[in-house]
């Protein structure tokens, strides 16, 4: 009897349930009955785009393309820096502080920047440096700054307060624009324009008002508040035409949810709940939406817990993101600038463009890991003679690691909590597209999980596996 090895599930509460795990890949589900309804595909690697700015990471990244010389602005330490599609870099100007998450939005001619205490201006169409936000109207602790309908609007962090600006005007906040949610009682969280709609979340509550023309423009949308809150400020991210970020319940546990219409479509499954709300703290995730290669990607870091995880909206299935030595991913801050999806390092100055062609971090290790699903019968003893692992072969390199690339099969012969190592086997040095990769005579046992692994900066794609299993004897 064949057996296929792989799905989409996620190892969660115990490994007795499924221990199946995906790590730095994505599943492509196919459903033309071609030679696989379900391919997994290696993760894009990072390549430089801006490594000058030096050991400070970015604490926010905002794109401006409709310059004549578009340029992207990120903040490190108290300096903004505008960089331009070279990646070479300018100094703006200083703010107040050196840490902490920073909000940026633009409106085709001012740049307007919070973070957490002050705001600031920058002129992009006559620089003048930038200038700090004095008006006496202004929130006192400015956490998240959006644009629409000619109104920069920032909301306050720890009060219900958002303030809208004049008309095209940061420096001017006129006392009239002052508002306030009352859905329900706390601070707001962040707010962000979508799709015409101002978008207000608190920890437990949400509100979305809309321009109503009025002379305080903005008026909340009769019986659209809801009871749910945004669990972390800097989750929030425009995903697939709409938004999704960490999601607080009434019940009080955090998902992962995007807006449908007011209301949450829920995206994490019931054991990426289990796993996110085992965390000590949730409130520092950092999540952004990004394309690839018609995926709808969806990536959700967690400093404290230093995991990362990532919604597929294509497959509906979610994975691990790691660094070379199995911590949380690189990703930190991300903006999508011209042709390029940017992302810059947690752990420096660094900005990386995300690429689908390389299969490394920045010349670091991208491990691409695949945990199969239990191979069992009814608790009875059960031999595999043989397992087949499907992929693209005869990709490997001219020089250097990847020659004779390798893949490394471990088993487990007790449902996935411990692991052997079996052997490495090639997967076909350039030109060799006919290589096979098959183990043979692995033995026998109650309860199978397989794991495959690849550290080779080469392309990785499989496109099936499967075992030869014989027996079914207590």
């Amino acid at each position: 009897m064949r057996v296929q090895l792989f799905g989409v599930g996620v190892k969660g509460k115990s490994p007795a349930i499924t221990a199946q795990r995906r790590i730095n890949c994505y599943c492509e589900t196919r459903t033309d009955g071609d030679r696989t309804s379900l391919a997994l595909i290696s993760s894009p690697g990072l390549t430089p785009f801006c490594t000058s700015i030096g050991g400070n990471p970015s604490r926010g990244m905002w794109p401006v393309d409709t310059l004549a010389t578009p340029l992207l602005f990120s903040v490190h330490g108290n300096t903004l820096y505008s960089i331009n599609n070279a990646g070479g870099t300018s100094v703006i100007g200083t703010i107040g502080t050196s840490a902490g998450d920073v909000s940026m939005v633009d409106d085709g001619t001012n740049l307007v920047l919070v973070d957490g205490f002050k705001g600031y201006y920058y002129n992009l169409l006559i620089p003048a440096g930038l200038n700090q936000i004095t008006d006496g109207n202004f929130p006192t602790t400015p956490t998240t700054v959006t644009w629409q309908d000619t109104y920069f609007i920032v909301t306050d962090g720890l009060t219900n307060q958002f303030n809208l600006s004049a008309n095209g005007d940061p420096t001017t906040w006129p006392a009239i624009q002052i508002n306030f949610t009352g859905a329900a009682p706390g601070a707001l969280q962040a707010g962000i324009a979508d799709h015409s709609v101002l978008n207000l979340f608190g920890g437990k509550f949400a509100e979305f008002w809309q321009d109503t023309g009025l002379e305080n423009p903005y008026s909340p949308i009769p019986g659209s508040a809801q009871e749910y809150g945004l669990a972390s400020p800097f989750s929030l991210c425009k995903y697939d035409n709409s938004l999704a970020g960490l999601f607080t319940n009434r019940m009080g546990e955090v998902n992962v949810s995007r807006m449908s219409g007011f209301r949450l479509q829920q995206l994490s499954t019931m054991e990426i709940d289990y796993l996110l709300n085992q965390y000590a703290t949730t409130g520092d995730c950092k999540a952004f939406g990004y394309m690839l290669g018609g995926h709808p990607m969806l990536l959700l870091s967690f400093p404290s817990a230093q995991k990362s995880w990532e919604f597929d909206g294509a497959s509906n299935a979610w994975g691990e993101r790691q660094d070379t030595n199995g911590g949380r991913y690189w990703a930190h801050k991300f903006a999508s600038f011209l042709t390029r999806q940017l992302v810059s390092d947690y752990r420096n100055g660094n900005i990386y463009e995300i690429d689908s062609n390389v299969y490394d971090d920045n010349g670091s290790s991208l491990p691409m890991e695949v945990w199969s699903k239990h191979i069992w019968n009814d608790d009875k003893y059960i031999s595999i003679p043989q397992i087949q692992i499907d992929i693209e072969s005869g990709v490997g390199l001219t020089l250097g690691q990847g020659v004779n690339p390798q893949i490394m099969l471990d088993i487990s012969k007790d449902g996935g909590q411990t692991f052997t190592a079996v052997a490495w086997n090639s997967m076909g040095a350039i030109g060799q597209y006919t290589q096979r990769v098959i183990w043979r005579r692995l033995g026998r046992a109650r309860d199978w999980v397989l794991k495959l692994r690849v550290t080779d900066p080469i392309k990785r794609i499989i496109t099936g596996a499967s075992a030869e299993v014989v027996g079914g004897t207590f």
